[in-house]
């Protein structure tokens, strides 16, 4: 049926009456007609003695009718045909839904929340372009959010008809029998399981992510467990080692227990050190054949519990004929997070040389960077769903990276949005009114300020990149690496130099988006304003790091420029006055702004690694201070009218 409306979907729409509404995603089939109805008028009722998940999608209508009134809302679950189908019928009789079942109610659902409060008349036909649609949240590399947390993000995702969650485990899930394996720093069993069940309710399968070969550094680092690595305290499991596999067997027979999702995905990517291993210190450790014998093994074990195996397949980068002898049963995961064709098609290619089905993986560019590179990620985005789109991919799951741990999740959520509305429709949102539709579906009453808000954070990352993120080589690319090197030493005072514009540039839009920040949060609710004053540090925390570099310049350079001039008119009190010099600023801002820092921290995340995080503060302070003190003891030990005779970096030396 839906396949025949999309034939006749452009004579519909020229025959629309009424304006379109913004909706995200924008459904296959849609045609409005004059008038509207508001939805408090509705009449929501719920039937005793059905599902639950049919119940919740009514109690979410309910809650957004309110009272309620006298127009009738009904609904029909045929039971047959694509789980996620729905028909929505806006008229001034009432409102109808018609779905296969309750996921369609659902997402029925979710649509009218969007069309509220006055919904246009209005018939809507939809499904999703592919079954899969998901997002990887990273539970390793950087803080652990909160379960409330990750309910909220489920929340937010379900919006966009999201229908799986990814949850990246290295050690970061609590294991019996390996109590004191990363304490203070696992979710409990019982932690996951209100996680599974949250999902459950709002469409959402939370599929367990489980490093199972490579990126386990947490278990190996700890003496009880080193021997099981292949190489020294490394990251790789040895496949060769018979504790190995008695260990994943454990490991396996948990989470499937713990998990009901039919899938599981293992990573089994970047499993560098074995290569390098096999090149360089022992001939005799065959990498390429391990691979394959620990996905064999991995995959056989899921199966005895009606699992199947997701593995990326980024190691065809070192042996090119891998994917020849790929388990048939395990489906591969081609990931590339760079906007670049090339790089994606040589991910993809052989994987469909050997005609295998497929998902495929982009991510946010939050890794590396204060705030993630909109640009970069959209980009990123559009070309890997455009790839899968065109080769019949199962499955689109948008990534966000924590390596950097610094970085707050709550800036990824537009860029998660973004990701999640391509999969369901099966394109890139239309990037030019993607913005405006967002905040105004997101934040109806300050949707102006956030949108100013956000594009002048985004054009601030934008600038920063042409200042830092250069020389990280392997490292996490982005700014935020650089953001907290010594501005004073002598290849950043040069870089600065080189960027006096750009750093300005950064200050003025990171300006900006404050300004728009604070205005937004006047008339923002509570929910909204916890949110709000995450991208308020963030956007602070772009500012202070463009400040700090330009800072070092100004103050070496009025120092520099007195000294030529033999005069010292009011140098120290500009650099060095204790309420409003340079110096103090960077203390003060510095200062305020981790105790801002913090609060959002606290307000997202568990405090694991949060002393980490602080403790750049500190050391940032102590360099601020130390030059202070530095400066005043000159003074005090030099009489009034004496000028100094070497240059600001030579006299005080500024280091951490």
């Amino acid at each position: 049926m839906l396949k025949t409306s999309l034939t006749v979907v452009f004579i519909m729409l020229a025959a629309t009456v009424g304006a379109q509404p913004a909706l995200l995603p924008q459904p296959r089939h849609i045609q409005v007609g004059k008038g509207s109805l508001a939805l408090a008028s509705l009449r929501v009722v719920i039937p005793a003695g059905i599902g639950k998940e049919e119940a919740f999608a009514l109690f979410q209508l309910k809650k957004l009718v309110g009272k309620g009134g006298e127009v009738p809302f009904s609904y029909v679950l045929t039971g047959k045909g694509d789980k996620e189908y729905y028909q929505l019928s806006v008229k001034a009789s009432g409102v109808r839904v018609v779905a296969h079942t309750a996921a369609g109610l659902f997402y029925a659902v979710q649509t009218l929340r969007q069309l509220a409060p006055i919904a246009p008349k209005v018939e809507i036909e939809d499904q999703p372009a592919l079954a899969y649609r998901g997002v990887m949240m990273d539970f390793a590399h950087g803080a652990l959010l909160t379960t409330e947390e990750i309910k909220r993000q489920i929340d937010f995702l379900a919006r966009w008809k999201v229908n799986q969650y990814y949850f990246y485990n290295e050690v970061s899930m609590a294991m019996k029998g390996y109590e004191s394996l990363n304490i203070g720093a696992a979710y409990t069993q019982q932690q996951i399981k209100e996680i599974i069940d949250y999902g459950r309710l709002r469409q959402m399968d939370v599929v367990p992510f489980v490093a199972f070969y490579g990126h386990l550094h947490d278990l190996l680092k700890r003496e009880k467990y080193a021997s099981m690595g292949i190489g020294t305290y490394g990251e790789e499991l040895d496949p060769r080692n018979p504790q190995v596999q008695a260990m994943l067997r454990d490991w396996i027979g948990q989470y499937a227990k713990l998990f009901t999702s039919p899938f599981v995905h293992v990573g089994f990517d970047e499993t560098w050190e074995t290569n390098r291993i096999s090149q360089e210190v022992d001939s005799t450790v065959h990498s390429e054949q391990l691979w394959l014998q620990h996905l064999d093994f991995v995959q056989k074990e899921w199966k005895k519990y009606g699992k199947t195996v997701l593995a990326w397949t980024d190691m065809n980068n070192y042996y090119p004929d891998i994917m020849s002898r790929f388990p048939r049963e395990a489906i591969p995961v081609i990931w590339e997070y760079s906007p670049d064709t090339s790089a994606i098609e040589h991910y993809l290619g052989p994987v469909l040389k050997e005609g295998r089905s497929f998902f495929i993986q982009n991510a946010v560019s939050g890794w590396g960077h204060i705030y993630p590179s909109a640009t970069y990620t959209y980009d990123n985005m559009d070309l890997t769903l455009r790839a899968g789109m065109v080769h019949g991919t199962m499955g689109y799951i948008t990534s966000v990276w924590t390596d950097a741990v610094e970085p707050f999740i709550r800036p990824s959520w537009l860029f998660m949005a973004y990701g999640c509305i391509g999969a369901w429709q099966g394109s890139a949102p239309e990037r030019q009114h993607f913005m405006d539709r967002y905040c105004g579906i997101v934040y109806p009453r300050i949707a102006g300020e956030m949108k100013t808000a956000l594009d002048s954070l985004a054009a601030s990352i934008e600038t920063l990149t042409g200042v830092l993120g250069k020389n990280t080589s392997n490292l996490p690319g982005g700014t935020i690496i650089e953001s907290w090197s010594n501005p004073f030493s002598s290849y950043y005072l040069n870089n600065s130099r080189g960027h006096l514009t750009e750093l300005k540039a950064v200050r003025r839009q990171s300006e900006e988006a404050e300004a728009q920040l604070m205005l937004a949060l006047d008339k923002a609710g509570r929910e909204d304003s916890v949110f709000i004053r995450t991208l308020l540090v963030s956007a602070q925390l772009v500012h202070y790091t463009a400040s700090r570099f330009l800072w070092a310049v100004v103050i070496c350079d009025r120092w520099n420029e007195a000294l030529e001039r033999r005069k010292n008119d009011f140098v120290y009190y500009d650099i060095g006055y204790i309420c409003h010099g340079y110096i103090q600023d960077m203390m003060d801002e510095g200062g305020e702004l981790k105790n801002a820092y913090t609060t959002a921290w606290l307000s997202e995340s568990q405090s694991y690694r949060l002393n980490t995080m602080l403790g750049r503060w500190a050391v940032e302070y102590g360099l601020w201070q130390k030059l202070l003190l530095k400066m005043l003891d000159y003074r005090i030990q030099h009489d009034k009218s004496f000028v100094a005779t070497a240059s600001f970096e030579e006299t005080f030396n500024p280091n951490f």
